[in-house]
């Protein structure tokens, strides 16, 4: 590992302690939409930690394809919160079964989300236009990753090249700063909500320089 990934990586974990301190005392309405919606933000901020990881291990291939796993957690979060339906908010708020199971296979997949959460005025638009981009630019390379694609096994046999993985890291921070923003819009509390809109410009030095840059993944 190099100083400067290393640097990444510490300033990485010191954003994500960010925004864990400010979501310590965050109180939800009693709301199953809600709920789910934050627990998915949740998921991906898991997925992020995941990740941050994986690469400080040296594991970098398996660290990308979790990116794929974070953002699709975050934009069902969002979807959930701002265009589920209630039919649809009802398969995802019961117990896991094998009926269930079933059940939720008729939830909508990335693309429709994406176009629902485009269309709902109320949605956050600017970070839906961002989670849009992100898709153009990253998807078609991570799912190459999450699929044992060409991407995965050159970079497997030839090794990840550092700044790639230090884009890497700057992406999936990416999205976990707009999951922290989303969980901090669901307590309704400016007195938390305020504060997350501060962290991107606090820890600019381990974000994107660009909208999702490392189309080379």
């Amino acid at each position: 590992m190099t100083i400067e990934l290393d640097d990444v990586l510490t300033r990485s974990r010191e954003l994500h302690r960010a925004i864990e301190a400010h979501l310590n005392n965050a109180v939800l309405e009693d709301s199953s939409r809600s709920e789910s919606s934050f627990y998915m933000c949740t998921l991906s901020l898991e997925h992020g930690a995941g990740l941050r990881a994986l690469i400080s291990q040296g594991n970098a291939v398996s660290a990308t394809a979790l990116m794929r796993l974070q953002y699709e957690a975050l934009v069902r979060g969002i979807w959930i919160e701002y265009a589920a339906n209630e039919a649809q908010l009802e398969k995802i708020c019961q117990p896991l079964t094998l009926e269930t199971e079933q059940a939720a296979k008729s939830l909508p997949g990335l693309d429709d989300m994406l176009k629902k959460l485009e269309n709902t005025p109320s949605a956050p638009q600017m970070a839906v236009i961002q989670l849009v981009d992100f898709k153009r630019v990253m998807l078609k390379a991570l799912n190459s990753y999450v699929h044992g694609g060409l991407h995965p096994l050159r970079r497997h046999a030839e090794g990840f090249p550092i700044p790639l993985a230090i884009e890497v890291v700057r992406n999936s921070n990416g999205l976990a700063t707009m999951a922290g923003m989303m969980m901090a819009l669901l307590t309704r509390d400016p007195t938390i909500t305020q504060p997350m809109r501060h962290i991107q410009l606090k820890f600019h030095d381990c974000l994107p320089q660009l909208l999702y840059p490392a189309a080379k993944a």
